[in-house]
């Protein structure tokens, strides 16, 4: 019984530990995503450390608009104001 619940324990704590894994490897994607399209639109990646991931979203979606130039770069720069 004991070797039962230890394996239930060991199992659980491992898929807990793969979901966060997993997260931070998501999330990894979503700053690099971010970082590039920063870049692109030539404004400093030192912006990003402070960001929300409220305005991460928002940054990205904008990015995902295929909207480029001073209008998106605009947009980033209020968003990164706040």
């Amino acid at each position: 019984m004991k070797r039962t619940f230890l394996a239930l324990a060991m199992t659980a704590a491992l898929t807990v530990f793969a979901s966060g894994a997993q997260a931070m490897a998501e999330f990894d994607k979503v700053q690099d995503t971010l970082r590039a399209f920063l870049v692109e639109l030539n404004i400093p990646t030192d912006a990003m450390d402070n960001l929300t991931l409220k305005q991460m979203r928002e940054i990205i979606a904008i990015a995902d608009s295929r909207e480029m130039g001073d209008g998106a770069r605009t947009q980033v720069l209020g968003i990164i104001d706040r």
